[in-house]
């Protein structure tokens, strides 16, 4: 083989392998290319995925505010509702309000009227009980000077006491009389009223109950209790 067949063959072989190298590197950015592609084509696929979440989003929210829309213009019909009932009611409101003023006004001045009959009732209560406390405890030195005014009376009217004697078990009745006057309280026209009912002596009065001579006329159960109280310690 000669030199110069050498020489091409070495030249071809050598054109050879930048071409073979050439194509490999064309195969790598290919491969590459592919990959960036690929990468691409998915990188479309997530936004597009993404893009439809989005819409997604989108038309709910645009749903939302439609209903939020909705109830506000709603809102807004109730308020307005509401204000002219207020409107309405307020001339109501503020005459009710001037009634129970008026009305918390009379009622805490019938209250303060309410206590202060109150007040005199007590006073009332507390001088009928002094009363009567002082009535029980001179009752029987009132029925003696109303005895004594009604003898005293009948003596100017010119009616005396009788001043014969009637005669008795026990004796006659001024001797009764006479014997029962120091019972405190016993007049002589009580002790008269005494020996007319059955009670001739002092005896009969401290066998006598209570009860005995409360029946007699003008004697009380208080001023009764007093005579037989007295008699027994005579």
């Amino acid at each position: 083989m000669s030199a110069e067949l050498e020489e091409q063959i070495a030249q071809l072989e050598n054109s050879l392998g930048q071409e073979q190298q050439r194509l490999e590197k064309l195969w790598d950015a290919y491969e590459q290319q592919e990959k960036d592609l690929n990468a691409s084509l998915d990188r479309i696929n997530y936004l597009e995925s993404d893009i439809e979440t989005r819409q997604t989003m989108i038309s709910s929210l645009q749903e939302l505010l439609t209903e939020r829309d909705a109830k506000l213009r709603e809102l807004e019909i109730q308020r307005q509702r509401q204000s002219k009932i207020a409107a309405e009611y307020e001339p109501k409101i503020k005459e009710m309000q001037g009634i129970i003023e008026d009305q918390t006004e009379k009622y805490e001045r019938l209250l303060s009227i309410t206590q202060e009959m109150e007040d005199e009732l007590d006073l009332a209560r507390q001088s009928l009980h002094a009363r009567d406390g002082w009535f029980n405890a001179n009752i029987s030195s009132l029925e003696s000077v109303s005895e004594i005014i009604k003898e005293w009376r009948n003596i100017q009217g010119g009616k005396f006491p009788e001043v014969k004697e009637s005669s008795g078990p026990g004796g006659g009745k001024s001797e009764f009389v006479a014997s029962v006057a120091k019972i405190k309280g016993l007049g002589a026209v009580k002790a008269e009223n005494l020996y007319d009912a059955g009670f001739h002596s002092v005896e009969d009065l401290k066998s006598a109950s209570t009860e005995d001579i409360a029946g007699v006329v003008g004697f009380t159960n208080l001023s009764a209790s007093k005579v037989v109280k007295g008699a027994k310690e005579l």
